[in-house]
């Protein structure tokens, strides 16, 4: 029970890796003395390659998300802002976790296309935290369809409305979050599939203490 406890608070869970031999793979939560978190990605598994998987998985949680490795603690990331962003970064694990490897968590660009409504979906940067939601083509709904889009931004990442303006959200740092704002953007537009997802996922398996994972 010891080595649990200084895991952190466990927050979300990869039941089973289908990149690495299904081993499941925790998310815990670390709290920072200075009121901010940290985040740490940790298995019980022993198979032989599972630190070069976890490093694989950080790294893309990295690239992905916009986090940063905490120096001398390997498996370990945060925000530069030093916020929590808690339901951002697992949301950040688990695309992570859908990767082979670091080297397919390439940079994406903060612009979609919305198919259903044939409208070209991004978002800016507006200083300060806020992003706007920009829709380019012409369809009657388009307006509905941005304040759809900003309220799937909000609920993926814990976003705040702007007052006055229904096309933006604010993230509570007052932090840039541009490389985040990518990765959420294209859930945004079906975000009931993006939570659902998540949720199947947990429902898939546990996450075993080593003597559960002897065949490790």
């Amino acid at each position: 029970m010891g080595e649990v406890r200084q895991l952190g608070r466990r927050i979300e869970l990869i039941s089973i890796d289908p990149h690495f031999h299904d081993i499941s793979i925790g998310l815990y939560e670390r709290a920072d003395p200075a009121g901010g978190a940290s985040y740490l990605a940790h298995t019980y598994s022993r198979v032989a390659g599972t630190d070069g998987r976890m490093a694989d998985l950080v790294g893309a949680m990295v690239t992905l998300g916009g986090m940063e490795p905490v120096a001398g603690e390997p498996g370990v990331v945060r925000f530069p802002c030093g916020t929590g962003h808690r339901t951002a970064v697992k949301r950040i694990f688990v695309e992570a976790g859908k990767l082979a490897d670091v080297a397919s968590a390439e940079g994406l660009v903060p612009r979609v296309e919305d198919k259903k409504f044939e409208l070209a979906v991004s978002v800016t940067n507006e200083g300060g935290g806020r992003y706007r939601i920009v829709a380019e083509g012409e369809n009657e709904r388009k307006a509905m369809r941005i304040r759809a889009i900003a309220g799937g931004l909000r609920r993926l990442a814990e976003l705040d409305e702007v007052e006055g303006a229904e096309d933006q959200v604010a993230f509570p740092c007052g932090g840039d979050h541009d490389v985040l704002m990518a990765l959420l953007l294209p859930r945004a537009l079906n975000v009931r599939a993006a939570m659902r997802e998540q949720e199947d996922a947990l429902l898939r398996g546990v996450l075993a203490a080593p003597s559960a994972q002897a065949a490790f």
